[in-house]
């Protein structure tokens, strides 16, 4: 979660800024978990309900993307205002295929 404090709130109206980006980001989180599909943030802003700007999708995006909860594809899709924009998706969470240094010994 980060709210960027560029207008040095204080009190009870950071605590309510960062209170709202943290509800951005949990809600933002939860749609890519129900759609688990790659998501713009222009298909964020479309499905998720929120009432905020595209740029505070987006800021929601970076921050959960810095946190490695979703990564960013290489895959771009048409966004809101007819510019490319890229897709992010659920990271592949499947466990790791085990290797095994040795080499079982043949009797």
């Amino acid at each position: 979660m980060s709210y960027y404090n560029t207008i040095e709130e204080v009190g009870s109206a950071l605590t309510e800024s960062n209170k709202k980006t943290r509800k951005q980001e949990d809600l933002i989180f939860a749609l890519f978990q129900k759609r688990n599909e790659p998501l713009s943030p222009s298909m964020v802003l479309s499905q998720s309900g929120l009432n905020c700007p595209i740029t505070s999708i987006r800021r929601a995006i970076t921050d959960l993307t810095n946190s490695g909860r979703i990564v960013k594809t290489e895959r771009q899709v048409k966004g809101m205002y007819g510019k490319a924009e890229h897709l992010w998706e659920l990271p592949d969470l499947k466990e790791p295929k085990q290797v095994s240094l040795f080499t079982t010994p043949k009797y």
